[in-house]
C-alpha cells in the first residue's frame, strides 16, 4: 500500500476555498476503488495549515488519482489558494488494522 501524506500553507485570506477545494477533492477520491483513505485536517494553533492524509492500494492507484478529472479540478481550484505544499509518498508498512 502506498500512503501519501501533503502538508500545505494557505495564501492568508483564503484558507476557506481551500477548504471548498479539499472537500470536492475529498468527495471525488473517496469513490475511487482503489483509494483506501483520504483524510483532511486543519492544524490546530495555526488555521491556515493543512494535512492530507491518503492511503492507496499501490503507486498505480496514486497515479490513477493524479490523471484524474477531479485531480486536475482539485488542482485548477486551490492553486490560488497555496502558499507552500510539501508532498511524500511512503510505503505503508503495518497498517492500523481497527479502522474507524
Amino acid at each position: 500500500m502506498l500512503a501519501v501524506v501533503v502538508t500545505i500553507d494557505a495564501v492568508p485570506g483564503k484558507e476557506e476555498d481551500l477548504i471548498s477545494a479539499l472537500k470536492g477533492n475529498a468527495e471525488h477520491s473517496r469513490e475511487e476503488p482503489s483509494c483506501l483513505k483520504w483524510e483532511w485536517s486543519r492544524h490546530v494553533e495555526d488555521p491556515s495549515k493543512f494535512a492530507i492524509y491518503e492511503v492507496y492500494t499501490d503507486r498505480e492507484a496514486f497515479l490513477a488519482h493524479k490523471a484524474s478529472e477531479h485531480f486536475a479540478a482539485w488542482v485548477e481550484a486551490s492553486t490560488g489558494c497555496i502558499a507552500n505544499k510539501v508532498a511524500g509518498q511512503y510505503e505503508l508498512s503495518e497498517p492500523d488494522a481497527r479502522g474507524y
